[in-house]
């Protein structure tokens, strides 16, 4: 019966966990720039849980993410999550 140091044994479970998790991050920073979806306003309607009416007032007052070509209004989900992360960020600073 061959003798296994358990400390070899504890480094080998440990490469192999870090490989997975260098793995993880790589394939995590390879699909970030390919999550941003274009939507119309059902998509900042999902995403910000505001009405129409209220998401065209904040789109006429340039208050909210948007691009415009034409008539046709477009929204992004990566800057609408930032544009609500932003937001709560500001509130917090003004309970401080």
């Amino acid at each position: 019966m061959s003798y296994i140091n358990p400390y070899e044994l504890i480094d080998r479970r440990l490469t192999a966990i870090e490989q997975v998790l260098q793995d993880i991050r790589h394939q995590r920073n390879n699909t970030v720039g390919t999550l941003d979806e274009i939507g119309g306003i059902e998509l900042a309607q999902q995403l910000t849980r505001l009405s129409k009416a209220r998401i065209y007032t904040l789109v006429s007052q340039r208050e909210i993410p948007h691009k415009k070509r034409g008539n046709r209004l477009t929204f992004s989900r990566t800057e609408l999550i930032g544009w609500l992360e932003e937001g709560k960020r500001a509130q917090k600073g003004l309970n401080v």
